[in-house]
């Protein structure tokens, strides 16, 4: 079983202590003749070609009910899930939900104020937009806060993984970046997110499609989704390659809802560290993305963010070029639940 390098932070710290332990160093973890990839890349996938992920969302932590409707809670948790397929280049085929609800005070009702069956329509919902069907789960009472897990399950033929990245490729992501952070940083702050920086937080969209299309046209060498933040995703790129990869910040394709409510700055540091994007990250030999093609054909914007080159004495890593031209090291990561930043 393939062991993939985690990239710096406490949560991943404690991620390698639970997985990893007494299993030293090796490339190789425990006997796992049926799996290919085990901890550590963004599924598990096993010798048939199966891929397996799950994903947990925790009311107060991951979203909030005062924010979302329950119906976008449930297609939420499921696309954060199925976000991990497509940084596989899986196609999805199947998903699994287990909901623990609040009761009300008198334990008298297991919805405890929750639309049961509105968040089962948002899984369901977010699981069709890709083509995956949900096939059971599980549903209790909780004592506290409402809980969504969701298990996505799909198949590829060749899984595209975190550790392909050599020096001198080029990095680039889809899309735009640091509009879904943009929106919390809002709500925390008591005001209403302008409708695309809410609909970002509130209906992200696996990039299944792309991903796929990436493999087709063997252009992509590495592949992260962006669930952390630009910054901590690449550093798990870097630490599974073993290389260092330089952002290139005058590039990052910042939401410019972001900018227009928040300011270029706070707009760039979002992009880099707000994380939720779910947006694709990926690795690639110089010159073959026709960024015009994904376009025309998705409707996707494709900005180059960076290019790899050797690790550091420091080690694998992020640094950014500012506007100044100077390379400097990052003085932190991407969102860590664990972290202080």
């Amino acid at each position: 079983m393939k062991r993939v390098q985690l990239g710096a932070g406490k949560e991943f710290d404690l991620i390698r202590r639970f997985v990893y332990a007494g299993a030293g160093d090796d490339v190789a973890v425990g006997p796992g003749d049926d799996i290919a990839v085990g901890p550590g890349d963004d599924a598990a996938v096993l010798r048939d070609g199966w891929v397996v992920t799950t994903d947990l969302s925790v009311e107060g932590v991951h979203f909030r009910r005062e924010w979302l409707t329950d119906e976008e809670v449930g297609w939420r948790a499921a696309a954060v899930a199925l976000s991990d397929l497509a940084a596989m280049a899986a196609t999805p085929v199947a998903v699994l939900v287990s909901m623990a609800v609040p009761t009300t005070e008198g334990g008298d009702s297991v919805s405890g104020g929750v639309d049961v069956e509105a968040v089962q329509r948002g899984v369901r919902a977010a699981s069709s937009s890709v083509g995956a069907v949900v096939v059971g789960g599980d549903l209790t009472r909780s004592p506290g806060p409402l809980f969504v897990d969701v298990v996505a399950l799909g198949r590829t033929a060749w899984p595209v993984q975190r550790d392909g990245a050599e020096a001198g490729d080029h990095v680039w992501v889809t899309g735009t970046l640091g509009a879904a952070a943009a929106a919390v940083t809002l709500w925390e702050a008591g005001d209403q997110p302008p409708e695309p920086l809410r609909r970002a937080f509130a209906h992200p969209e696996p990039r299944v499609e792309a991903a796929r299309c990436l493999v087709e046209q063997e252009v992509v060498d590495a592949l992260i989704d962006l669930s952390d933040g630009l910054a901590g995703d690449a550093g798990h790129l870097a630490a599974a390659s073993g290389v260092t990869v330089i952002l290139e910040e005058e590039a990052l394709p910042v939401e410019p809802a972001v900018v227009d409510a928040l300011g270029v700055e706070r707009a760039r540091d979002l992009a880099l560290f707000g994380g939720d994007d779910y947006e694709l990250c990926f690795v690639t030999d110089p010159g073959v993305v026709d960024p015009e093609y994904f376009r025309r054909k998705y409707g996707l914007q494709l900005t180059r963010v960076g290019t790899v080159i050797p690790a550091t004495e420091d080690g694998p890593g992020v640094r950014l070029r500012g506007a100044d031209g100077v390379v400097r090291s990052l003085h932190r990561s991407g969102f860590d639940h664990w972290g202080t930043d």
